[in-house]
């Protein structure tokens, strides 16, 4: 890396670091941010700050600080750094300068400590018709939620935004600065990683665009983009016009027509957007023998997600681009943004990378690498094909390979292999040809009691995984934990020493794509993971890791532990309850991809002429940004320390952490195991703080679907079975008309589906923030149907069902039996039929099924001739669904939330069985 492009990528990370600095001045309007920036640099570089760097690098480095708004330079670094900075705010003309906002008397800034960030979530709308038009007017508002002014960390303080009046007021733009400072004094000679880390710790939360008033109006920008994902995503593209430059596929003339506008060359594709879609994901993980899943489970899938950043920065390191340039991965997916490159290169990367992956897995896992070019025009917001439409448009191209997968090597994929003489591994059934000699460990032992049984290489290293991540959580109280790729941990169960780089899964991607962890471009040797107060320390990696632990006595009076495997988890479950059965959970974000395209807006369409698209680079990288720290970040941390609120021992709520193993959280989606009523309690949980997450936004919802397992069934059709519970979740919906509808969202158990808003659960939160968005004319017309049934939602859910049906059981002058809970999950189905709706409207009533249950309760439970008081909730229940469905016969109210209440309850309070 030559030393220019060093400190183009340093500076134009830091670019806009003025503003920070600005914010926290007492005086903010005496200079420009390019001139705070400026001084703060030049002042830390006098005080040690980047002492590896060369004076004319520093030089460099403050020239495009202080001049990136400069109109007057078109050319070298500086003007690749406008053109960059320009291109990632997706604006039509360049921003605005000192001059043209800081110096008008007529114009009023807003208090520095009232600029916050407000949460991205507030004005995404997946219907053209909702899209909301006067988005400052909405800043504005007491009701939007923002971002409170302290560091990144793994806490919902931190990443859940809310009202500002609940911020503290010792949460100011000059508090994170002094934590600032005083970070930055640790890294004299920081790697472009740690710098990086820096700035999205500290900017994370500040909003990139200044806001001002002139006379009653808010000018300035959305205030959604973060400045770290701003800085980020203006390094991506300098670095990506760098490249071009210096190869002399870009002029300083090209740069300077660039800036003046010259339509030819804004229409010229000089950009390609990368996309590595992982296919056989669910096949890799879950095709082991139950037995011996908690060994390797999370080994499995943390290799996933462990290649997806591997592959990532190895096509990077490839092109000459920093870790900045990797706009996006999780899931299985990356997205990388680069200079212009032809079909052949991204050809030559898939077919490198899939020749190792076959070497080690034949045809379990293929990475399809498609790419898609792009012009400058393609940033800007306005543009019909924005960015927002390349990023549609490159996982069209991957979707289109993904067919022809392998097609390069269909003759070697056909040949037979292995042989009558050989054993397999005892874990994944692989051929494995045992010799004297074994040298390049192919196989290793795995030692369980008295037994060993051989297992492949590939089944080690996850275990091998699955342990040293074992070791991390053991350690959480440390501040220090961290992880160290060349140092050895101690693996028992194959009683073998090894470290995390030579694992061999690891070792051989390391050796064929050459891309190692003593490359400080691209990875560092040591980081710290999150502790339990979510605090960060740099160098930071944010990995979902969650187990069930507990305590082995040895020998010696040592204690070590291991994790709780599946017979122990349905076990536990069965103490409490009686029910002898694990839960998997299977839980994703409804219309992901139409929230990236469309929920930003798109182009005006003849019923909304008012749209206007804010689908620029930065605030994709923002949108995406923040669902990772919900599901990477997060649901761990939720998991490590988090209650049950409906699990109990003695009085006390139980710890996730101890009934819960996470196999995987990314991306968007996440898999759950455990016991089964923790992990019931866990989805309600995780359900309500996405939805404050999104800052109760009606648009962005998850789906789950639960199945209820014996430990010892096979896992892989277990995690099919949850899926298709998933997929009945993502089929359901309660609203329908010719122009619009409310589906998904939805919970999925029994095979009954149930919509979170109105069927699981009432969040009072929730409701109020609704009626709030109605008042001020922007919450979606189809969620106002919703809120005149507010009341019902509120005495009548599944939550409230399950309270009411234990308290039945059990209360001293109750003669309520079990049969009672039979009764109502063999009659809930029937109560589905009460009202019958036609396509014209007409409205048929079935009352034989409501007079059925009726009579049951009345014959039954009937005292002093009156219906007894604790399954009055039941009558009361019938009455408020049947008159529900009269009053707005479009709304589909069903009785699954009966049919479930009941059918758990009866699996919590099977006491009485447990000896039968």
């Amino acid at each position: 890396m030559d030393n220019d492009y060093k400190a183009l990528m340093i500076g134009s990370l830091l670019h806009d670091i003025g503003k920070f600095i600005q914010r926290a001045n007492k005086n903010p309007r005496s200079k420009s941010h390019e001139e705070f920036g400026y001084e703060y640099l030049k002042n830390k570089f006098e005080e040690g700050f980047l002492t590896n760097l060369r004076d004319k690098q520093k030089k460099l480095i403050l020239d495009i600080v202080k001049e990136h708004h400069n109109d007057k330079i078109k050319r070298g670094l500086v003007g690749i750094v406008r053109l960059a900075d320009w291109l990632s705010s997706g604006e039509r003309e360049s921003p605005k300068t000192y001059e043209e906002i800081y110096k008008d008397k007529d114009i009023e800034i807003l208090n520095s400590n009232k600029q916050k960030l407000m949460s991205i979530f507030e004005i995404l709308r997946i219907n053209e018709e909702e899209y909301i038009d006067d988005v400052l007017t909405i800043y504005n508002n007491e009701i939007t939620y923002k971002y409170e002014l302290i560091p990144l960390k793994i806490h919902n303080e931190a990443i859940f935004a809310s009202e500002s009046s609940f911020h503290s007021e010792d949460n100011t733009y000059d508090s994170l600065l002094s934590g600032f400072d005083e970070e930055l004094k640790k890294f004299s000679e920081p790697t472009f990683e740690e710098l990086y880390q820096l700035i999205q710790k500290y900017m994370w939360c500040i909003p990139s665009v200044t806001l001002w008033k002139k006379g009653d109006k808010i000018s300035g920008g959305i205030p959604d983009i973060s400045l770290f994902d701003h800085s980020k995503t203006t390094c991506a593209i300098a670095c990506c016009l760098y490249n071009l430059y210096k190869d002399g596929k870009l002029t300083d003339d090209d740069i300077e027509k660039l800036l003046k506008n010259n339509k030819k060359l804004w229409n010229k594709p000089i950009f390609s957007l990368i996309h590595g879609d992982i296919s056989g994901i669910q096949n890799f993980i879950f095709t082991i023998s139950s037995k011996y899943a908690t060994k390797s489970l999370k080994g499995r899938s943390f290799y996933l997600d462990f290649l997806t950043e591997y592959l990532a920065k190895y096509i990077c390191k490839e092109l000459n681009l920093p870790i900045a340039n990797i706009l996006y991965y999780g899931g299985g997916h990356f997205y990388i943004l680069s200079y212009l490159v032809d079909d052949n290169k991204i050809n030559e990367f898939e077919k490198k990378i899939n020749d190792t992956l076959y070497n080690m897995f034949k045809t379990k896992i293929y990475v399809t690498i498609g790419k898609y070019d792009v012009t400058p025009n393609n940033f800007k917001m306005e543009n019909d094909e924005n960015f927002a439409k390349i990023w549609r448009y490159v996982a069209d191209v991957t979707l289109k390979k993904k067919f022809k997968k392998f097609s390069y090597k269909i003759s070697e994929i056909f040949k037979p292999y292995g042989s009558e003489k050989e054993d397999k591994c005892k874990i994944c059934n692989r051929d494995i040809e045992l010799k004297k000699e074994n040298e390049n460990k192919e196989y290793f032992y795995l030692y369980e009691g008295n037994e060993k049984e051989i297992i492949c290489k590939y089944c080690a290293s996850f275990i091998m995984l699955t342990e040293i991540l074992k070791n991390f959580e053991i350690n959480k109280k440390d501040i220090n934990k961290k992880i160290e790729f060349n140092k050895e941990f101690e693996i028992k169960h194959l009683k073998i020493k090894t470290k995390f780089s030579d694992i061999p899964a690891i070792k051989e991607l390391i050796d064929k794509l050459g891309l190692d962890f003593n490359d400080n471009n691209y990875w560092l040797d040591t980081y710290y993971l999150p502790h339990d107060s979510g605090e960060l320390i740099i160098p930071y990696k944010i990995w979902s890791i969650a187990f069930p632990l507990e305590k082995v006595e040895e020998d010696e009076g040592s204690k070590e532990y291991k994790i709780r495997d599946f017979d122990t988890l349905a076990n536990l479950a069965y103490k409490r309850t009686g029910t002898n059965k694990i839960a998997i959970l299977k839980m994703d974000v409804d219309y992901l991809g139409t929230i990236f395209t469309q929920g930003l807006g798109k182009e005006p369409t003849e019923n909304n002429k008012k749209i206007k698209s804010r689908a620029s680079i930065s605030r994709m990288s923002t949108l995406s940004s923040m669902l990772t720290l919900f599901f990477t970040g997060y649901i761990p941390h939720l998991i490590n320390t988090g209650k049950a609120d409906t699990v109990k021992i003695n009085g006390e709520p139980v710890r996730y952490k101890d009934y819960i193993y996470l196999v995987y959280s990314g991306g968007d989606d996440t898999l759950i195991v455990g016991s089964w009523d923790v992990v019931i309690d866990l989805a309600k949980r995780i359900r309500k703080d996405f939805s404050k997450f999104v800052c109760y936004n009606p648009d962005i919802t998850l789906s789950a679907g639960i199945v209820l397992i014996d430990p010892k069934f096979e896992f892989k059709k277990a995690v099919n079975i949850a899926e298709e519970e998933l997929e009945t979740a993502k089929g359901y919906s309660i609203y329908e008309d010719d122009n619009m509808k409310i589906d998904k969202n939805t919970l999925s158990i029994f095979e009954s589906p149930m919509n979170w808003y109105v069927e699981v659960y009432y969040n009072k939160e929730m409701w109020e923030k609704w009626k709030k968005l109605q008042e001020i004319g922007i919450l979606p017309k189809r969620y106002e149907i919703l809120l005149e049934f507010e009341s019902l939602v509120e005495n009548i859910n599944e939550n409230e069902l399950e309270k009411m049906f234990e308290n039945a059981l059990i209360s001293k002058d109750s003669k309520i039996s079990r049969r009672l809970l039979h009764i109502s999950q063999n009659v809930a189905d029937r109560l589905n039929k009460v009202i019958n709706k036609k396509n014209n409207g007409e409205i048929i009533l079935n009352l034989p099924y409501y007079w059925r249950m009726l009579y049951y309760l009345y014959r039954n439970y009937k005292n002093n001739n009156k219906l007894d008081k604790n399954v009055k909730f039941i009558e009361d229940y019938l009455k408020s669904k049947v008159m529900g469905q009269i009053k707005s016969p479009k709304i589909k109210f069903s009785c699954n939330d009966l049919k479930v209440a009941a059918k758990i309850v009866e699996l919590k309070t099977r006491e009485g069985e447990k000896n039968a």
